[in-house]
């Protein structure tokens, strides 16, 4: 969303129409606080109110309001506001009203309504009552340990997780002057690595894991262990028999047999009957050499004239990647834990927080805590954990004995990250956090938290995590586990944790939930005995398996986003992502079974092992995404285009899971900062998702380096680098497009340093403003973009942004200073990149779409852009070229350069490549590639090709704006524009958005020579509406009058203002083909 025009509109004097109505008829709606509705234990000390005032009357407004927040329902609806009363409050302000009443303290039950005048000066109803309730304040209110296992979770009778490779080292040998990873020489190296045992200490596992490329040789104390010949599936050994105490000696002949890339990587694991483990990894500190000579392999031998190991990159980096050894799909099991207690009298009120390092599930005497999934949801562990708020009130018996029980899985804290099946990013011991609070009649707080009196056992769930799934053996299953009177002898004593290094904060996001269910549409049979459901809709989430069979049948089920041309699921894009769920029958009739710890991104499922043939209601599959409210609808003349809107909506449902992920189904899931900045207009007209990028932009912060440095990923996991243009540009652009929607001032001030603070890095990391030619570029485009010309733009339009932010926080200095730096980077790129004839270095479509967009032109030369650009689009038969960059802003520039009826081809074609071509062959969802599938060549590349990825899924944020013509000159839609821009190919089109102060609405058609426009304007709000025609006196009102004083020309088109309320208005209408 642009608000280009911003200046101008505040010159205009909006239409007011005097109310025709004695009473007023408004009402104060949709009461929320910190943008949710009643959210439990939040930590905001000056929490913000924010309401929708609704009247259908012309002209409605609000003139000044009325806030109560008292401290019982009872005294709120005596009108007694003993935590604040705000008395009459002259202001039309619906939105972030700050809390100003008396200091809140922990655990305290604000409840709360308000009351408005409208225009008239009439006073409404209060609205109904609300309620938020406030957190653990203070250090002294946690009285919780954090509990779990001892050690890494393992299944009883399993094997343990094989050593992996995180934050491990590639070496090699450091004397040839190249990039080991492009260019290395052939030949063996060897390495070495002594290791000191110390006396009295008894080994009771050893175990190394080792990969080298090309191949290796591995000895131990002068015995050879093992070999291996392939670095994408290493091999572990098991040396407990080789180590004693003393010097050792670890020994690798490795050689690189194939160019271009040499390097090897191990990892060492020594656990002792007691204390600590030690752990040896692959770093400098390894002894290499061209050369061995007799006794290399031999503990004490003279290794001094020997090279330091050369760190070629760390576990991530290319050309490697992520490896994991055998046993790469080891998936860790879910322990459950539990506690019984006694309620010490009536009870008034139950209240629980919880928290993993991990991801947790609560009950309390059997019944579920909350219908949250991956709780607390995903953060930097080493920084922050967040904890959630239930009211369990009803869960708590005040007579006889109690038990609360908690499930605890690896979740992002030690489960699999990113790529490579490479676990523990955060820590190896997953840890659950409980504190009941149990308010008695009288007023005492009794408190039930996790501590060492906790058990812990391992039930039915062998396996649980997110990219590897859930095994589930109902054989297995403890009845009544959470619930009293359990005989819980067996079960041991859990690991204690007093506290944790990271904050423990309340939870400001939106919770992962279930929203909405799929049943299939097809059951098919590709080969005997397995059946491959077609869901008909891409979607994330889980199947719920409804099934009848006999005890230790096994039900197997594999996810897949698109099929083989034999109609069997199609999963090598997946990588090492397993996908798979399992359920094993007890056998005892009807069995309904649904995973709690994992999800997925697909559309296919097959199922092998099913005891009979199944039924459509065999499987039913249950959305899962953050519950962010949906805020926008869109349709046309066009199933196609209407298609591609709902392919957007359902893809950002599956990849708004905790954080804007890239894509829900392969090994990677990872924030990826990017896509989310090309994406987030679009996102923000679908949903409402202000609570959900206020969580993730702290995750942003969190991530940046000291120097200013943004991460590519937010949290910064798996993959840990940064730097890049348009990906570390989203910590700009994406706090300031949330001011732009919700006029977040909060929020923009929180995000300001940090957006000053990346500015920085790129002046420091450019040579002469000019940034480097690194990076990933326009992603997945269909021809290249020199990268510098694509970060040398960035770097001016986070520079122009910041320069805007300062501007709107009051802070002319540093205002001064941006608008200038933008100046010189923008005269920087023009001597480096753009000719005297307007032509752009690399001569693509991105580059003068970015180059136009981000007004880095001088006027002699925006036309010869414009030129260049729409020469190249008609060159590819009216086809696009563009990537996740260049088509986010592709069809604006268009339209704003007078050539709208282009934009409107590439937005309806259907042949290769465009939208309308994945839609063409099937696509429920938005497409990483242009060509992730075409007749000719079948699949693209299986390492990088998802169906679910929502970049290009940008257009839509065009498509509310242009073709609807819905958009807004002032920050939160408080003055909404309206401007639909016709062009052949869609007769017709209608859509709306809640905005902040209620719904937008703007509908067109074109019949019988006309073009009727109709249009709602919310309460509280006014509108510039810009009408598609070429002069005023062409619109006509229809139905009730509209006296119009005074007139504008908006971007050439005319253009009114008017208040609230709904009109109706025609124009003449030529068809015309255009381009």
């Amino acid at each position: 969303m642009r608000i280009a025009a911003s200046a101008l509109i505040l010159s205009i004097l909006p239409l007011t129409i005097p109310s025709r109505a004695a009473e007023s008829p408004a009402a104060a709606e949709y009461p929320r606080c910190e943008f949710r509705a009643e959210p439990l234990g939040i930590d905001v000390l000056q929490p913000r109110l924010s309401w929708e005032m609704h009247d259908s009357r012309r002209g409605a407004k609000q003139t000044a309001y009325q806030i109560i927040v008292a401290s019982t329902p009872e005294k709120l609806a005596a009108g007694e506001g003993d935590l604040w009363d705000s008395g009459r409050v002259e202001s039309d302000r619906t939105a972030h009203v700050e809390y100003a009443g008396k200091p809140l303290a922990s655990r305290a039950r604000c409840h709360w309504k308000v009351r408005l005048w409208d225009a008239d000066g009439k006073p409404t109803e209060y609205s109904k009552p609300a309620l938020w309730t406030m957190g653990l304040l203070q250090p002294e209110d946690v009285k919780a340990k954090w509990i779990g296992d001892d050690g890494v979770p393992t299944y009883p009778g399993t094997e343990p997780l094989p050593p992996m490779f995180e934050r491990c080292t590639w070496i090699w040998l450091d004397n040839e002057g190249v990039d080991m990873r492009a260019a290395a020489s052939l030949g063996e190296r060897f390495f070495r690595k002594e290791i000191d045992i110390p006396n009295g200490r008894k080994i009771s596992r050893a175990r190394i894991s080792i990969a080298a490329d090309d191949k290796y040789e591995l000895f131990v104390n002068g015995q050879p262990i093992g070999a291996g010949d392939n670095w994408q599936e290493p091999k572990m050994f098991d040396l407990a028999g080789h180590l004693a105490a003393g010097i050792n000696c670890l020994a690798v002949a490795a050689a690189n047999t194939t160019q271009p890339a040499a390097g090897l990587v191990a990892k060492l694991e020594i656990e002792f009957e007691r204390g600590d483990p030690l752990d040896i990894s692959t770093d400098p500190t390894w002894k290499a050499s061209r050369e061995s000579s007799p006794g290399w392999k031999m503990p004490g031998y003279d290794d001094s004239r020997w090279s330091d190991a050369m760190k070629v990159t760390g576990m991530g980096g290319r050309p490697w990647f992520f490896v994991a050894a055998e046993g790469r799909f080891h998936v860790l099991p879910c322990s459950m834990l539990r506690k019984e207690f006694d309620v010490k009298g009536p009870i008034r009120r139950a209240t629980v927080y919880g928290s993993a390092l991990g991801n947790y599930r609560l009950f309390i005497n059997g019944k579920p805590v909350g219908n949250d999934y991956f709780t607390p949801d995903w953060t930097d562990y080493n920084t922050r954990v967040y904890y959630n708020t239930y009211d369990v009130t009803d869960l708590v018996r005040a007579d006889g004995p109690n038990a609360i029980g908690g499930l605890l899985a690896a979740g992002w804290y030690a489960g699999v990250v990113g790529g490579g099946q490479n676990h523990f990013h955060y820590g190896r011991e997953p840890r659950l956090f409980a504190q009941l609070e149990i308010e008695l009649a009288d007023g005492t707080i009794q408190t039930v938290a996790a501590d060492e009196t906790w058990k812990l056992a391992y039930g039915p769930y062998i396996e649980a995590e997110q990219q590897g799934g859930e095994t589930y053996d109902a054989t297995r299953e403890i009845p009544g586990w959470a619930e009293p009177r359990l005989d819980d002898e067996a079960w041991r004593p859990v690991a204690v944790a007093a506290s944790i290094p990271a904050k423990l904060q309340a939870f400001p996001g939106v919770a992962v939930q279930e929203t909405g269910e799929l049943q299939p549409v097809e059951i098919t049979e590709p080969k005997p005995g397995v059946y491959v459901f077609n869901m008909g809709q891409y979607s994330a989430g889980v199947a719920r398996l409804k099934v009848r069979g006999p005890r230790g049948t096994k039900v197997v089920l594999r996810f897949a986003e698109r099929l083989n041309p034999d109609g069997t699921v199609y999963r090598i894009n997946l990588r090492s992502a397993r996908c798979i769920d399992a359920y094993t029958l007890k056998g005892e009739g009807e069995e309904v079974w649904q995973p709690k710890f994992t999800y997925r991104g697909y559309q296919y499922v097959e199922a092998t092992g099913l005891p009979n043939k199944p039924t459509s209601d065999t499987l039913t599959g249950v959305v899962l995404n953050s519950a962010a409210p949906m805020t926008g609808h869109f349709e046309c003349s066009s199933p196609m285009v209407n298609r591609l809107f709902q392919n957007i909506v359902w893809t950002q449902r599956a990849n708004f899971i905790s954080v804007p992920t890239d894509c829900p189904q392969r090994d990677e899931r990872l924030g990826w900062m990017g896509d989310t900045q090309a994406f987030i207009g679009t996102a923000a007209y679908n949903a409402d998702i202000q609570a959900f990028m206020t969580k993730w932009l702290i995750d942003v912060r969190d991530a940046q380096r000291p120097d200013g440095e943004f991460s590519n990923v937010a949290p910064r996991a798996a993959h840990t680098a940064g730097g890049v243009a348009a990906w570390g540009d989203a910590g700009v652009i994406c706090p300031w497009t949330m001011y732009q929607f919700y006029n977040d001032k909060r929020l923009l001030e929180q995000s300001y340093d940090s957006m000053a603070a990346w500015v920085e890095y790129c002046r420091k990391n450019s040579s002469e403003l000019v940034r480097p030619d690194h990076g990933f570029g326009d992603w997945v485009a269909m021809v290249y973009t020199p990268k510098d010309v694509i970060a040398t733009a960035y770097f001016a339009r986070s520079t122009k942004i910041t320069a805007d932010a300062a501007r709107v926080l009051g802070k002319e200095a540093d205002c001064k200073k941006y608008d200038k730096l933008f100046e010189q980077i923008k005269a920087a790129f023009n001597g480096a990149f753009v000719s005297k004839d307007g032509k752009i270095q690399g001569d693509t479509q991105t580059c003068y779409v970015l180059a136009l967009a981000f007004e880095l032109l001088p006027k002699e030369k925006k036309p010869l852009a414009v030129a260049r650009l729409v020469d190249d689009i008609k060159a590819r038969d009216n086809h696009l070229s563009t990537g996740f960059l260049g088509s986010s802003e592709l069809l604006g520039v268009l339209s704003e350069n007078g050539h709208n009826d282009l934009a409107y081809k590439l937005l309806l074609n259907e042949t290769f490549p465009s939208w309308g071509f994945s839609i063409k062959h099937g696509a429920t969802s938005i497409w990483e590639r242009w060509d992730g599938w075409t007749p000719e060549r079948g699949f693209q590349r299986p390492g990088m090709n998802s169906f679910g990825h929502f970049a290009f899924g940008s257009v839509g944020e065009w498509m509310f704006e242009r073709v609807a013509g819905i958009g807004s000159f002032k920050p939160g839609f408080k003055t909404i524009h309206i401007a639909p821009s016709p062009a052949a190919g869609i007769t017709w089109a209608r859509a709306s958005y809640r905005s902040i102060h209620g719904r937008i609405a703007a509908e067109w058609k074109i019949e019988d020579g006309k073009l009727k426009l109709n249009v709602a304007v919310p309460a509280n709000a006014n509108a510039a509406i810009s009408f598609p025609a070429e002069k005023f006196e062409d619109v006509y009102v229809v139905g009730e009058p509209l006296h119009v004083d005074r007139h504008y020309e908006v971007y050439g088109k005319p253009t009114i203002v008017v208040t609230a309320g709904t009109y109706s208005f025609e124009m003449p209408w030529k068809s015309d083909d255009g381009e």
